[in-house]
């Protein structure tokens, strides 16, 4: 029996097609902005593991409960006996891509609903996908991470999406991407993780900080905006004693991801979490923070 909810992610999956066919062409984030709501409905129709298992990159990474290639892991766990007996369910509502079409993220609420647990509360929360073009031009999650939130979130279904306006960073060369700009990119979380030790969460979150930079924090709404999460910041969840496990950069250079562990307290003897980040490069060619998501051990 097709509910109306499968119903309306089909119904948008297919006009979101016909439109790129009937256009001829499909830009670098309509194209993904479509892949990610065929991985929604996918799982949908398909179920959870089905649809990630099919949109995952190879080595993608999932953060929860902790860092690991998440169809290695998979793969040793048999596949549920009824796929669909937990249906999960988001919508991008904020994506962006690299000048060079290779790199990009996605950002939206999300449900998890167990029909197999009589009573069983809806899980509501916000995912953060960060993709990565493949060598036959598909879209695949490199680095996929979530918070939890209350029902508000479904307030957040329908919105209409939002793309970040920016403007082109300064020329860098020849090598604008590449292994040379990942070497600066993890280098620059280092030094921002020494300016949290020496010079405290605000200071160092003010200078690195995009004007239109989100956040994704347990049990809250996305954060928007620098004065917001700098605000939260003062008082909420930072992330102190970085522990960055990789960097990747676009071909263009002007956009890159980092992701590691944390802690919120600098003698804590294991990881207090783990977060992602998105970075691009400013109009000046200094990196600046768009995307923030931290996640506790759980």
């Amino acid at each position: 029996m097709t509910t109306p909810l499968f119903t309306a992610v089909l119904l948008a999956v297919l006009f979101h097609a016909g439109a790129a066919q009937q256009s001829g062409t499909s830009s670098p984030l309509s194209s993904l902005v479509n892949t990610e709501r065929e991985f929604a409905a996918t799982s949908m129709r398909e179920g959870i593991r089905a649809s990630f298992m099919k949109y995952f990159a190879d080595d993608g990474i999932s953060l929860s409960p902790k860092p690991h290639i998440y169809k290695e892991s998979a793969s040793k766990t048999p596949p549920p006996i009824n796929p669909l007996a937990r249906t999960l369910y988001w919508e991008p509502i904020v994506a962006d891509v690299s000048s060079s079409g290779d790199l990009g993220y996605t950002m939206g609420p999300a449900s998890l609903k167990d029909s197999a647990k009589q009573d069983a509360p809806v899980w509501y929360g916000f995912y953060f996908s960060i993709w990565k073009k493949q060598k036959d031009g598909s879209w695949k999650v490199a680095v996929d991470a979530g918070t939890t939130s209350t029902k508000v979130v479904e307030q957040y279904f329908g919105q209409q999406l939002s793309a970040p306006a920016r403007e082109a960073p300064r020329p860098k060369g020849k090598a604008a991407g590449g292994k040379a700009a990942a070497r600066e990119l993890l280098g620059c979380e280092k030094a921002f993780s020494r300016s949290v030790a020496a010079g405290g969460v605000r200071t160092a979150y003010q200078a690195v900080l995009d004007p239109q930079a989100r956040a994704l924090r347990e049990g809250l709404v996305p954060l928007s905006g620098k004065e917001a999460i700098l605000a939260y910041l003062v008082k909420g969840t930072a992330l102190r004693s970085l522990e960055p496990v990789y960097a990747g950069v676009s071909r263009a250079g002007d956009m890159g991801y980092t992701y590691g562990a944390y802690r919120g307290n600098k003698n804590a003897k294991g990881p207090s979490g783990y977060y992602a980040r998105v970075w691009r490069r400013s109009s000046k060619g200094k990196w600046m923070i768009v995307v923030e998501t931290a996640s506790t051990v759980e």
